[in-house]
């Protein structure tokens, strides 16, 4: 099995790093969709609706 040369190694590398990044971004943009909902429903029961028992 051969060896795969620096210059490969080091653009994987910056591969991951820019994927991590990518993951990192989406994570907490999804996680400031979650809390701006949290925040409109101070009630906090969000979709959920409330039935009496009569």
């Amino acid at each position: 099995m051969a060896r795969k040369s620096p210059q490969q190694f080091i653009k994987r590398q910056k591969e991951m790093e820019r994927a991590r990044k990518a993951k990192e971004k989406m994570a907490k943009r999804q996680g400031k969709k979650s809390n701006k909902e949290m925040e409109s429903d101070p009630t906090g029961t969000g979709d959920k609706t409330v039935t009496s028992d009569f």
